[in-house]
């Protein structure tokens, strides 16, 4: 559903990110953190990969903000719109990350942008978003990156999925939460807010369509979506 440049780039950055922060307590969270639980079995499933993430969101232990915040400087993130993200742009002409003086000179179209969304435990000078839920996170190692664990990751999609403005993101988040409940075989805790989200996604026609035919690979599997999460929420995980 994205620009394979975009999420190249994305993942790019991710391993960077990662490799400059060993010794750090961090996480990724969000869409790559979906891509990491469920890829291998989505593979097994359909042949390819799942959908990949544009953005980058990571959670950083409060401990850890001070060395963080010198590692996104050193890799040339800068501050971006939101309190909470760091970007960078790449130019498609140059094929180069680019300041932001020769980026306004640059047509949108010719530009990507990497954004770099973080999240916290306590508030630090790193600015990123303090959620109360990532104080007692677990971190997992998948495929060598860290990981929070799959319930905190549940909760903040969940979160995410009822307080999205744009489409294409409820949209991604639908896609998430569906998935990591139908592939991951991490066990998780099925709560009354996922139910919910299950219900929200079982009763929009658009959001099962865009399932099935971005996760399914099938536009006319919507019914089977819907099946899935309904067994699901009752307890009859398959």
């Amino acid at each position: 559903m994205y620009d394979g440049l975009e999420t190249n780039l994305s993942f790019e950055y991710l391993q960077k990110l990662i490799e400059e922060s060993k010794g750090l307590k961090i996480g990724i969270i969000g869409g790559w953190a979906v891509y990491f639980y469920i890829n291998e079995n989505y593979r097994k499933a359909f042949g390819t990969d799942y959908l990949k993430s544009r953005d980058i969101d990571l959670y950083v232990n409060s401990a850890n903000s001070s060395r963080f915040k010198s590692i996104i400087e050193r890799l040339g993130f800068r501050k971006s719109s939101y309190y909470f993200r760091y970007e960078l742009v790449y130019d498609r002409e140059t094929k180069q990350i680019v300041d932001e003086k020769s980026a306004k000179k640059k047509p949108v179209y010719n530009l990507v942008y990497i954004f770099l969304d973080l999240f916290t435990n306590k508030k630090t000078d790193l600015n990123a978003w303090v959620f109360k839920e990532l104080d007692n996170v677990k971190i997992s190692v998948i495929s060598n990156f860290p990981v929070i664990d799959i319930n905190t990751l549940l909760r903040l999609k969940v979160l995410s999925f009822f307080e999205r403005e744009k489409i294409d993101k409820e949209l991604k988040d639908a896609c998430d939460i569906y998935s990591l409940l139908v592939y991951s075989d991490t066990k998780f805790k099925i709560n009354v807010d996922l139910k919910k989200a299950a219900e929200k996604i079982i009763n929009r026609v658009d959001i099962c369509d865009f399932i099935a035919e971005n996760v399914l690979k099938d536009t006319l599997k919507a019914g089977i979506v819907k099946a899935i999460l309904l067994n699901m929420i009752s307890g009859k995980r398959q």
